[in-house]
């Protein structure tokens, strides 16, 4: 009777059984609240490398634009802000700074975001119109703050993002989740995502528009009555997010793909679809397009703005008579030759074996995403514990659950904006700044991620204790199936003899020799 009384009590049914010894400590140590301190010690490295870095360097824009208001302006602080931002403020970073206290005054200057510009104008005027310093610097300080929060917020989505697709257990999913926000952490980006540039700010609403688009999926293979409408709007918000990615940097656009695929696969049914006037699938079909037209209206928006401003009024550029006129399009290909195969020369081979590694990440994650998506989803998700003896014979085929239906239908859409803008970096952009726009896609991170949970062992809840303190346990067939497991992702690079702790070192080295070479002006960065 005393057995049953202290079963029955109110206090022990009201609270649930939790996890203890190891498996609390694995939990501890994935937290999300882990990664505030991981991302402070970073930023405050890469800062003393720049702070440390020599000179003004050879080109000192940054310097003419601040000592226009030095009389007004010279007190110990106001040197030792700029001191910071001289360093910051580097290559593109000048053009947004500049662009944010006087708007785009030049035409080349429509190369960069007017949206950010603005955002960050804003900033400058709300919180720092006192302090004592020139106007240029205000803004600059502006892009670094946003640049920074954005870097956080796209840190904090990725987590979650990978902990909402991952279809594992929870102590899986928080290993998968905290190893892939770490990558992001220290991404090869480095210090573009500190300074005043668009990388940050691009990467956090990229992944939002992803994380919205998971919640629809998960919405669109439910049961429940009224899933589809949250499909739909979770549609429309993903649509949202790409649309203002793509007001930051033009490749958000690509993000328009994962709507195209929708479309393309319901297509073939619509004919039925409008016969039966099936409101569900109609009301899918309206919201995924009307998110890919959200997209659209986030590259056309800037360049509709700038036809109003350059080509009305009895002006004219020579991009105006073009179809479409993109003044984008245009001033890349003037002033910066970029098209197609323009630098394929011998004197940039340098830089595409820089962009090299990074590249070959993307591409070979991307690939297995989209064709061997099955095989993905048993490495993450584990072998499934079956009791051999408890089953008929033969015994019956085995399903996917909900969790892996929506991880490999977001995984191959997922992969695709990735694997295409490596084909358009490689044969239409500056190759190089594929090591700072990767930072807005998810898939590669994961799968490093991956190949670094598998290499090091999973956190399981039951059984024996494995490597690094797992633990695991496993009846007939689960150990054969995480040997497969382990030795697919080993390969997933193609790259068997290259363990993935020296490509996360490669990554952090990269980032803080970068660091030093951009403070002082000088290339590669």
């Amino acid at each position: 009777m005393d057995i049953i009384r202290t079963y029955l009590t109110t206090s022990r049914i009201s609270q649930p059984a939790s996890l203890r010894g190891k498996a609390v400590r694995h939990l501890e140590l994935t937290s999300i609240r882990r990664l505030i301190p991981i991302f402070a010690a970073w930023k405050g490295l890469l800062l003393l490398i720049v702070l440390a870095s020599p000179g003004p360097g050879y080109d000192t824009s940054t310097r003419i634009l601040l000592d226009r208001q030095r009389g007004e302006h010279d007190s110990w602080f106001a040197f030792g802000l700029e001191y910071v931002l001289l360093r910051l403020t580097r290559w593109d970073g000048i053009y947004f700074a500049s662009g944010s206290a006087h708007g785009q005054v030049y035409e080349q200057e429509w190369a960069f975001s007017p949206m950010l510009s603005r955002a960050t104008s804003t900033v400058a005027r709300v919180l720092f119109s006192p302090l004592p310093l020139p106007s240029i610097a205000k803004n600059a300080l502006a892009g670094v703050l946003v640049s920074h929060l954005s870097h956080f917020l796209a840190v904090l989505v990725l987590y979650d993002l990978i902990h909402f697709v991952t279809p594992s257990t929870d102590l899986r999913k928080r290993q998968l989740a905290f190893t892939t926000a770490c990558l992001h952490v220290v991404s090869p980006a480095g210090i573009f995502l500190s300074a005043p540039y668009g990388e940050a700010t691009f990467a956090f609403l990229n992944l939002l528009g992803l994380l919205c688009y998971a919640h629809a999926i998960q919405n669109r293979f439910a049961r429940f009555a009224d899933a589809f409408q949250l499909d739909a709007c979770w549609t429309l918000a993903a649509g949202i997010c790409f649309g203002l990615a793509t007001m930051i940097r033009t490749n958000g656009l690509l993000s328009g793909l994962i709507f195209a695929w929708d479309i393309l696969t319901m297509l073939p049914r619509m004919q039925s679809i409008l016969h039966t006037r099936d409101g569900e699938q109609i009301t899918r079909f309206l919201a995924t397009l009307t998110a890919g037209a959200l997209v659209a209206i986030g590259f056309a928006a800037p360049q509709v703005f700038a036809y109003i401003g350059y080509c009305t009024n009895g002006n004219t550029r020579p991009w105006c008579s073009a179809l479409p006129p993109s003044i984008y399009t245009f001033v890349q290909s003037h002033y910066w030759n970029v098209g197609f195969l323009r630098y394929w020369t011998l004197s940039n081979l340098p830089l595409f074996a820089l962009a090299l590694p990074v590249g070959w990440l993307m591409v070979a994650s991307a690939l297995p995403s989209i064709l061997q998506t099955e095989d993905l989803n048993q490495a993450i998700a584990g072998p499934k514990q079956v009791d051999a003896r408890s089953q008929p014979f033969p015994p019956p085929p085995q399903t996917s659950t909900r969790e892996e239906k929506v991880f490999m239908h977001c995984l191959q859409r997922l992969a695709l904006p990735q694997l295409v803008l490596v084909g358009l970096a490689a044969t239409s952009f500056h190759v190089q700044i594929i090591n700072r726009i990767s930072s807005g896609y998810p898939v590669w991170y994961l799968m490093l991620a991956v190949q670094i949970c598998v290499s090091g062992g999973w956190q399981e809840e039951t059984g024996s204790e494995g490597r690094m303190g797992q633990r695991g346990s496993g009846v007939g067939e689960g150990d054969k199936s995480a040997g497969d497991g382990e030795e697919f992702v080993a390969g997933l690079f193609g790259l068997k003899k290259v363990k993935p702790e020296w490509v996360v070192r490669g990554m952090v080295t990269y980032a803080a020799v970068q660091a030093g070479l951009y403070a002082s002006f000088l290339p590669p960065a």
